[in-house]
């Protein structure tokens, strides 16, 4: 690994290990505001944090990360209601969300795989079982805002793979019918609508992300089904569609993109641009494998020039912040933790495509 790079994906751990103590270790707070401090714990991250730093453990050879997630493992359950679903939002006290579940269900099947530990997975099949109890007969989800969304592809990963565990064929036909709906939703430029929380904005490139990376993991769980080569064409067309902007921001793109491929900000979503690393990286094993991983390596480069390094505000110091400028339109002035996340997914990831060992997929 890239030995800046490996000092990014320490530093980011060390930042997840504070927002961790930052909630009394129940949780990962779900960031740090240079206004209001520590947020309050999100389980939501908190589950897809699991399998980042199970995976920063080991390529680190520090057992710190996965201790604490396993710590992280064993809330969740106790937050887990008798339904299936997980509280939503920040705290633990928010309604159901389905795509909070879908999150958590990602963190618990890394738990299984990790350590076999069979309350894991039967609390993910008792939460799958309430998402598919909460599909809409069309096959799709609603946002938070009760927008009918494609960047839910990640819930139907999630459903895919506990199908991939439990061979439950109750789950496959609930992942069959989602990414219907979704591949349904394509436009013929190859441009994926319905990737924002709501009709109201240009989504930001973190949730069109969100559906590019569920439809490259949904075809992974998949596997010989048919539908697996339908959910990674679409998804491949739009990465290598964001990967052809021209933007000032280079290597970095513009935070909100629309229809049509059209930039709608002048400001970046760190966020988005780390997941889109592992997008196109994906993307680079069946198409212009080359030039893709040297655009993901210049991206996870001026990301880890963006990293907090500086000690004037200790708290924020190995987090990515949500937007460049600070002052963007994506958690501004704040560092959440999910953008630490991706970002340690981006240097892991990255290190796999250019020989690293022993890195499997991450959530």
């Amino acid at each position: 690994m890239n030995p800046s790079h490996r000092r990014a994906l320490a530093d980011a751990m060390a930042w997840v290990a504070a927002a961790h103590e930052a909630t009394g270790r129940r949780g990962v707070s779900a960031g740090y505001e240079l206004v209001g401090g520590w947020q309050p714990t999100y389980p939501e991250t908190s589950g897809y944090l699991i399998p980042t730093m199970l995976r920063a453990a080991d390529a680190l050879g520090d057992p710190d990360p996965a201790e604490r997630a396993g710590e992280i493992g064993e809330w969740l359950l106790g937050l887990q209601r008798p339904d299936g679903a997980f509280p939503g939002g920040t705290g633990t006290d928010g309604d159901p969300v389905v795509f909070d579940t879908g999150q958590i269900v990602l963190g618990l099947l890394a738990r299984w795989e990790r350590d076999g530990d069979r309350s894991a997975l039967d609390a993910a099949a008792r939460a799958v079982d309430w998402l598919c109890a909460r599909q809409l007969p069309s096959g799709a989800w609603l946002s938070h805002l009760g927008w009918a969304n494609t960047y839910a592809t990640r819930v139907t990963w999630a459903v895919a793979a506990v199908w991939r565990q439990t061979g439950d064929p109750a789950h496959l036909a609930c992942a069959h019918r989602s990414l219907d709906w979704v591949l349904d939703q394509v436009e013929p430029d190859g441009w994926i609508p319905r990737t924002g929380f709501d009709d109201s904005r240009v989504p930001w490139t973190h949730t069109t992300a969100y559906a590019l990376r569920g439809l490259h993991r949904t075809a992974d769980a998949l596997g010989d089904d048919e539908r697996a080569a339908r959910a990674r064409a679409p998804a491949d067309r739009a990465a290598l569609g964001l990967a052809d902007l021209v933007s000032p921001l280079h290597p970095l793109l513009p935070g909100q993109i629309g229809g049509g491929f059209t930039p709608a900000a002048d400001y970046a979503c760190l966020t988005g641009d780390a997941q889109l690393v592992t997008v196109w990286l994906d993307t680079a094993k069946r198409h212009r494998g080359d030039e893709l991983r040297a655009r993901a390596a210049a991206v996870v480069d001026r990301l880890v020039e963006l990293q907090v390094r500086q000690p004037l505000e200790p708290a924020a110091v190995g987090a990515l912040p949500g937007s460049w400028p600070l002052s963007g339109g994506f958690e501004p002035a704040a560092f959440p933790n999910w953008a630490t996340k991706f970002l340690a997914d981006a240097v892991l990831n990255l290190a796999e495509a250019t020989g690293g060992a022993g890195l499997a997929p991450a959530a």
